[in-house]
C-alpha cells in the first residue's frame, strides 16, 4: 500500500525546514517574510497530522461542549 504524505508529519516538516532554509537565502524582506509564513503552514500541517495519528479530532470536529 502507498503511503500518503498527507498523514506523515516528518514530511510536512522536511517541507517546513526547506522553506526557512530558503527564506535565510533570500534578500527581499517581503519575499523571506512569505517564506516563513509558509513554512509555519508546514509545521501546522505537521502537527496536524501527529493529531490524526493519536486519534486526536480538531475542535471543530468536537461535539459542542467538549470544545477546549
Amino acid at each position: 500500500m502507498i503511503s500518503h504524505f498527507i498523514n506523515e508529519p516528518d514530511h510536512w516538516r522536511a517541507r517546513a525546514e526547506e522553506a526557512r532554509n530558503l527564506a535565510n537565502q533570500m534578500n527581499d524582506p517581503e519575499s523571506k517574510d512569505a517564506m516563513l509564513r509558509i513554512a509555519d503552514d508546514y509545521e501546522r500541517l505537521a502537527n496536524r497530522a501527529e493529531n490524526r495519528a493519536a486519534g486526536r479530532l480538531p475542535n471543530w470536529m468536537k461535539p459542542k461542549g467538549t470544545r477546549q
